[in-house]
C-alpha cells in the first residue's frame, strides 16, 4: 500500500515526466519523422525508461513490494494527459497529426518499456532478499550446542 505522501510524489513526477516528454516532442520533432532518427529514438527509450523507474523508486521511496504500484500510478497520470491531449489537442504534440500519431507510439513504447523495468526490478529486488544472503527474511537454522 502507497503512502499519502508517496502518492503525492507519483502524482508530481507523473506531471513532471508528461511536462518533460512534451518539451521532447515539441523540441524534436525530426526524431520521430526521420527515417534514421526514429527507430534511433525509439532504441534510445529502453535507458530512459529505466531510469525513469529508478527515479520514480527513489524519489518516492518505494520498496519493491510497492514499485509496480507506484510506476503504474505515474503511468495513470501520464497516460490520462496524453489521451486528454491526443484526443482534444492533438497539435500540442506537433504540427500534423503525422507528429502526434508517431508521438502517441512512442509514448506507448515509453511506458511499456517503465512497466517491464519496473516488473524487472521489483523481481530482482524481492529476488536478492529471499536468496539466503544473510537479510532477515531467511530464518537461519538453531545451532544448540553440543
Amino acid at each position: 500500500m502507497l503512502t499519502g505522501r508517496q502518492v503525492a510524489i507519483l502524482v508530481l513526477l507523473g506531471g513532471m515526466f508528461w511536462l518533460l516528454a512534451l518539451a521532447y516532442l515539441r523540441g524534436l520533432p525530426q526524431l520521430l519523422t526521420d527515417p534514421f532518427w526514429n527507430p534511433l529514438n525509439f532504441a534510445s527509450t529502453v535507458s530512459v525508461a529505466w531510469t525513469a523507474v529508478y527515479l520514480i523508486r527513489r524519489l518516492a521511496g518505494l520498496a519493491p513490494e510497492q514499485l509496480m504500484a507506484g510506476v503504474g500510478l505515474v503511468g495513470a497520470v501520464v497516460m490520462v494527459a496524453d489521451g486528454l491531449v491526443l484526443n482534444w489537442f492533438p497539435r500540442v504534440y506537433g504540427p500534423n497529426d503525422t507528429v502526434s500519431r508517431l508521438a502517441g507510439a512512442w509514448l506507448l513504447w515509453g511506458y511499456g518499456f517503465s512497466l517491464a523495468a519496473a516488473l524487472l526490478m521489483a523481481r530482482t529486488a524481492k529476488g536478492a532478499a529471499t536468496s539466503g544472503d544473510g537479510s532477515p527474511s531467511q530464518p537461519r537454522a538453531a545451532v544448540t550446542p553440543p
